[in-house]
């Protein structure tokens, strides 16, 4: 597994109960740091205190409790916070600010920090760095997850071998900028923290923010990559430099499929879906109209009844793009033409369309006919068990 690092996990008793729900990793030596966050203007403890430290490019230990966000807990959650930084700094012996803090769970409830800072001492003495110990990872940070989510790969940077794994939570209140997730992303290259962080606000960009689920975004979104440098290859200062080719490539490879398990993972969720957007004027504009497509309950509901109802296409692209025209737009649902015209093709068969639809994953596709831009966003369908998870969250 990656070198230059231990982890571990443990139940301290925040919610869960015959579960591991508090994680601490820890970096054999300072690593390179980057991260990206929920771009919400209420946001939890623990993200204004990764915002703040991730600028000094350097961090020792991750600490992760999952069951409560410590989110609009005012002073006292920015207090739990520090003192969450400060006994695993205490027990590692190092500064406060180069270690990370996440959290998941409830809004608005007090954390319970005590039980955090008890576990500590024995996580310390307890880490584990072999396959197992990265599951139980994955696993301690779920709250509404059914499935773990982890991914790995390896590549070379000039001769030196690399590893990459990457393993994050999320399944409600999902959408972009950042979508309601943790992610963690680790590898051994050794590469500067202001690289690290461009290659990872690049990658979010068509992997963590190109995903919706229900349009909701969180309060904690915190997506971090680390860098242990210990792999031997020499130190990357240089988000161009030519030797990075094919670590950004599978970099990029291990973020999308992340993402893409949350979005199969969505509360309830039976299918993927992708949308297309191309002929578009701008980016913004294609990723706009994408977008609109994925929120829409409407289009979400069609497809999980596989109802091939596609005007509820139609109708979330002409809220979206004001210079959509009927006679230019050409939709398709997998292969299958829809409009041509501004009228439905003459091609369309839907009991063809419907039988598409029964499948696990369903691909919409749009051409504006007004530019040449492409965005591609993920989402699910949505159904009656997103209702009836989230009206029994908490009780």
């Amino acid at each position: 597994m990656l070198k230059g690092i231990k982890i571990s996990t443990t139940n301290c008793g925040l919610k869960y109960k015959n579960r591991d729900d508090l994680l601490l990793i820890v970096f054999d030596q300072p690593a390179s740091i980057a991260g990206v966050f929920t771009t919400s203007s209420m946001p939890a403890a623990p993200v204004v205190w990764c915002k703040k430290n991730v600028k000094a490019g350097v961090a020792r230990a991750l600490i992760v409790n999952a069951g409560n966000a410590n989110a609009f807990t005012g002073k006292e959650g920015e207090e739990a916070v520090v003192k969450t930084a400060n006994k695993v700094a205490n027990e590692l012996g190092c500064s406060a600010n180069e270690v990370f803090v996440s959290s998941t769970g409830v809004i608005g409830e007090r954390l319970k920090v005590e039980l955090i800072k008890v576990a500590i001492p024995q996580m310390t003495q307890n880490f584990s760095s072999d396959e197992a110990a990265w599951n139980k990872a994955a696993q301690a940070i779920m709250t509404t997850d059914t499935k773990m989510k982890m991914v790995s790969r390896t590549c070379k940077i000039g001769d030196k071998n690399i590893s990459l794994i990457g393993f994050a939570k999320g399944s409600g209140m999902i959408a972009p900028n950042m979508a309601t997730m943790l992610g963690y992303i680790f590898t051994d290259a050794n590469i500067c923290s202001k690289t690290l962080q461009i290659l990872l606000k690049e990658t979010a960009e068509h992997s963590f923010n190109a995903i919706t689920v229900d349009s909701d975004q969180s309060t904690n979104d915190t997506v971090l990559f680390f860098a242990t440098k210990v792999a031997g290859n020499h130190e990357i200062t240089d988000s161009h430099a030519p030797e990075l080719s094919e670590f950004k490539y599978v970099l990029n490879e291990l973020a999308l499929e992340l993402a893409k398990k949350i979005v199969v993972d969505g509360e309830g969720a039976k299918k993927l879906i992708e949308v297309e957007v191309e002929g578009a004027r701008t980016n913004e504009q294609a990723k706009c109209v994408a977008f609109s497509i994925a929120n829409s309950p409407l289009v979400k509901t069609a497809i999980a009844a596989a109802d091939p109802n596609w005007g509820r296409i139609v109708m979330a692209v002409g809220k979206s793009c004001d210079e959509a025209s009927p006679e230019k737009i050409i939709v398709k649902i997998g292969d299958h033409p829809i409009t041509k015209d501004g009228m439905k093709h003459p091609d369309y068969v839907e009991q063809l369309v419907h039988k598409y639809l029964t499948g696990a994953e369903v691909k919409i596709s749009v051409n504006l006919g007004i530019g040449s831009s492409r965005w591609v966003v993920w989402t699910c369908d949505l159904n009656e068990e997103y209702i009836k998870i989230n009206k029994d969250y908490r009780t």
